[in-house]
């Protein structure tokens, strides 16, 4: 009995220290509105690659845990994240924007990606190279200062309520996947799941439909 409450004490010791330095982190406050009851991990990160506006960037609603890295490689971008949303580990890469809706479960190494980077046509992307050289030489290692984004698509990403997403997944751009859905581990989501349905794959496809 007494090493399960030292076990507990330390638990608890810890999510205390994570909150604290959440609400040191005056970055993180200033550009995200955090729910009542929200815990940051340690591991939650904020990168801006072109420079930041004085706004709010992400939402996150009431008793969410979340220990993601946001990535927002143009100023425009803006992530939200409904209540009670576990993220144990995600990668959000944002130009427009990514937005997940209530009692969301989501495992580690998710990437969600919601633009292609580059255009699928090389006319449009052959200076891309000498670009991103330039500017990483130009900008200390940031190597899309001056990215043409006007050949480069961009669609929102939109998680609905009650989704469970495996290990290792990743979401692409454009992509909704639909209320009560399930996504296996290590799947590649390039289009739309419906609702209440199991996929997986690369590109996922539906396994089978849940009741």
């Amino acid at each position: 009995m007494a090493g399960s409450l030292s076990f507990v004490k330390r638990v608890l010791n810890k999510a205390i220290r994570v909150i604290e330095n959440a609400e040191k982190d005056e970055t993180i406050l200033k550009l995200a509105n955090i729910g009542e009851g929200s815990v940051l991990l340690s591991g939650l990160k904020l990168n801006f690659s072109t420079g930041k506006e004085d706004r709010e960037y992400i939402t996150i609603g009431k008793k969410c845990l979340i220990e993601s890295n946001f990535i927002f490689e143009t100023a425009s971008g803006y992530v939200s994240i409904g209540n009670n949303v576990h993220i144990g580990g995600a990668t959000f890469i944002c130009r427009t924007k990514i937005e997940i809706h209530d009692d969301v479960t989501m495992a580690w190494g998710i990437t969600l990606y919601d633009h292609n980077s580059h255009s699928i046509y090389w006319e449009d992307r052959k200076n891309d190279n000498h670009n991103c050289y330039s500017d990483y030489h130009q900008y200390n290692g940031n190597n899309i200062v001056n990215k043409d984004w006007s050949a480069v698509v961009s669609k929102p990403i939109i998680i609905h309520s009650k989704v469970w997403i495996g290990f290792g997944v990743t979401v692409l751009k454009g992509v909704t996947i639909g209320e009560g859905a399930v996504v296996g581990a290590g799947s590649v989501v390039t289009r739309n799941v419906e609702p209440w349905t199991v996929v997986g794959g690369n590109p996922a496809v539906v396994i089978k439909k849940l009741k």
